[in-house]
């Protein structure tokens, strides 16, 4: 049984402490006055939106994605549009501010959602605000970028040594059935099912095991797949992990590039673009011994910046998923950058 504890004797030349059992007095601010009541929430204004999340599908790598929303005045008096902000760059709604809604009544919200080089989720929002209501009616966006043949999940949370072992899932997204050519990354193993091993398939269930690379050795930034659908031919899934990736000496908006296929006996480019303007290119090299590299062209780039054009020439005899590391040198800096392809 746990004793209560006496109260402590008061010290000399403070006053002895009120009995435990006391009344509290209530806490008072400057002068003496009460503290203000903690404050409500604002009210929400009266809107619904429909649907109640923009969700704009499956968007192609670098391509933007369009809808709209309906925006319904829900109450009994008129409103007008004071600010239309979204939560980043990469999602543009019309302009909206001005137009007034009467009650019972709708406008219509057109939304644009620019894609990303890499596949995975896109996650925006757009607030509407009214006059009369401090708050704002947050309509959720939302989209996935990915190849035809898309991972579930996009990709593997291998932070603090989780998921090292687990399941993934290759589907096209227009049911088309392919095959898997090979695969790297890891050790990986399709999971055939019932039916023929050489039978295309609209989807595929693989296991990898990522624990041997875990082991006194960091873990596979991707798990690759080389597909032969059209437009997918390399799948990469990322791999995360606490290691924070090595950032070049030249800031660049995409460090690494999927190419997808290129034919036997054929060239691919990258063209990756450095956030420094009229960049002056020395040299780019390569330690692949699956392909050679050169400088194919530079031109003025988004963001005030340079694209530089690197022309990727696989090996004769070189077949399946290579990556090309490359060395960009530019006067005294350098950055390292790289390129992932399929040849068939």
């Amino acid at each position: 049984m746990v004793m209560p504890l006496a109260a402590a004797p008061p010290v000399e030349g403070q006053a002895a402490p009120p009995p435990a059992d006391a009344p509290k007095q209530p806490a008072r601010g400057r002068e003496g006055a009460t503290p203000a009541q903690p404050r409500t929430g604002a009210p929400a204004p009266p809107l619904a939106a429909e649907p109640p999340i923009a969700d704009l599908g499956f968007l192609a790598p670098n391509t933007a994605g369009e809808g709209t929303v309906q925006i319904l005045n829900t109450g009994s008096t008129p409103l007008t549009i004071t600010g239309v902000q979204p939560s980043c760059k990469c999602t543009t709604p019309n302009d909206l501010v001005g137009k007034v809604i009467e009650p019972g009544k709708s406008i219509e919200m057109k939304l644009k959602l620019d894609g990303a080089p890499a596949v995975g989720p896109r996650n925006s929002s757009v607030k509407i605000m009214v006059n009369g209501f401090t708050r704002a009616l947050d309509i959720p966006v939302r989209a996935e970028v990915t190849l035809p043949v898309r991972c579930v999940p996009p990709y593997v949370n291998a932070v603090e040594g989780k998921n090292l072992i687990g399941r993934l899932v290759l589907e096209s997204i227009d049911g088309k059935p392919f095959k898997i050519l090979s695969m790297s990354g890891a050790q990986m193993v399709i999971q055939y099912g019932d039916g023929s091993e050489d039978a295309p398939r609209a989807s595929w269930v693989v296991t990898y095991d990522v624990t041997g690379t875990a082991e006194g050795a960091a873990l596979p930034p991707y798990l690759l797949f080389e597909t032969d659908a059209a437009g997918a031919g390399v799948v990469d899934v990322r791999v995360r992990s606490t290691r924070a990736p090595q950032k070049p000496k030249i800031p660049v908006i995409e460090q690494r590039l999927n190419l997808g296929r290129v034919a036997a006996g054929t060239s691919g480019t990258a063209t990756f673009v450095f956030k420094l303007k009229d960049m002056k290119v020395d040299s780019v090299t390569t330690t692949s011994p699956d392909a050679t590299v050169e400088l194919a062209a530079t031109a003025p780039g988004a963001e005030d910046g340079t694209a530089v054009s690197v022309r990727i020439t696989p090996r004769a005899g070189i077949s399946g998923i290579i990556t090309v590391p490359i060395a960009v040198r530019a006067g005294p800096r350098a950055a390292d950058v790289e390129a992932v392809l399929s040849v068939r």
